[in-house]
């Protein structure tokens, strides 16, 4: 556990000296398992449009086996931000507070993404972060330890939000919501 700690820091610190451009998307092709983590990582963009000074983001992590059942957390690699997921139908939480559920976000994944995960098992979140953070997505299977495919993705959707659609009241509600958990627990500088 040490290791994949330092190992992490490591990317984020190579990356932060090596980006030229601010990506939009990040997505990875993967096997996962009980025991195997699936990874996708990248840094959060520093330019382009802000949400209350937080880029607006949404994580997948979409099963390819008939079987599996992907849990979902999102990671700061230089904060003690955390957002997790079992289903993207059920509870997201902010360092372990339940924040958002799947019900309020469905709108958000269909109108602003275009399309909701592709199964029920499947896990998504609606994250924030600063720009500029380091940001690690993992994906873990919860019914096997035979290895499954999955395809984890971080996409920045705060163009979209604030642009083409203007958003609904629940939706601003979480926004809101996530703003304020997000400011006690490392509050902009």
């Amino acid at each position: 556990m040490k290791y994949k700690n330092i190992f992490y820091t490591c990317i984020a610190a190579f990356s932060t000296m090596s980006a030229h451009a601010d990506l939009l998307n990040i997505s990875s092709t993967s096997l996962q398992s009980t025991n195997q983590e699936a990874i996708a990582c990248t840094i959060i963009a520093n330019g382009g449009p802000t949400y209350e000074g937080f880029k607006v983001l949404v994580a997948y992590s979409e099963s390819t086996g008939p079987d599996s059942n992907p849990t979902l957390h999102v990671d700061s690699l230089r904060s003690r931000i955390s957002y997790s997921n079992g289903d993207w139908r059920g509870t997201g939480y902010l360092n372990n507070e339940p924040v958002t559920n799947g019900a309020d976000l469905a709108n958000l994944y269909a109108g602003t993404l275009g399309r909701t995960p592709g199964r029920s098992t499947d896990s998504a979140l609606l994250l924030l972060f600063s720009p500029g953070d380091a940001v690690c997505a993992f994906s873990k299977e919860v019914s096997s330890s035979s290895l499954k495919g999955v395809s984890v993705s971080i996409t920045d959707i705060t163009s979209k939000i604030q642009g083409v659609r203007s958003t609904s009241t629940s939706e601003s509600f979480l926004l809101q919501k996530l703003v304020s958990m997000q400011q006690k627990i490392a509050p902009t500088e």
